[in-house]
């Protein structure tokens, strides 16, 4: 009954009925449409609070990169760690890893925060 009204209808009305019933299917299927503005302090924190979690991820990172290229200098020198001399290059090399960990560490934190500075 229903169907045979669906098919005997004029097609503008079919149009303006399925418009309708297009609006009405995105208005319940997208929720607070109206209410979902921020304010400018919101969208900040939350960028901040992204950037963060962001730096802190790459800082994790740059500290993993080191602890690998570390043990893969004890384990080079291990085996002929008595050698003062072999000692010695492994600890020079330890060093300038650990450097590299710090100023990479710190370039992730500061370089924004000069950023911020002048922006």
């Amino acid at each position: 009954m229903v169907l045979s009204k669906i098919k005997n209808m004029d097609p503008v009305k079919m149009v303006l009925m399925a418009a309708l019933l297009g609006v009405f299917i995105t208005v319940l299927s997208v929720p607070d449409v109206l209410h979902a503005t921020a304010t400018t302090a919101q969208v900040k924190s939350k960028l901040k609070t992204g950037v963060t979690a962001i730096q802190g991820v790459i800082t994790g990172l740059v500290v993993v990169v080191g602890i690998i290229a570390t043990q893969k200098i004890v384990v080079k020198h291990l085996p002929s760690i008595d050698d003062p001399h072999v000692k010695n290059e492994m600890w020079k090399a330890i060093g300038g890893v650990v450097l590299a960990v710090i100023g990479g560490a710190a370039l992730i934190w500061i370089v924004p925060w000069i950023y911020s500075l002048f922006a």
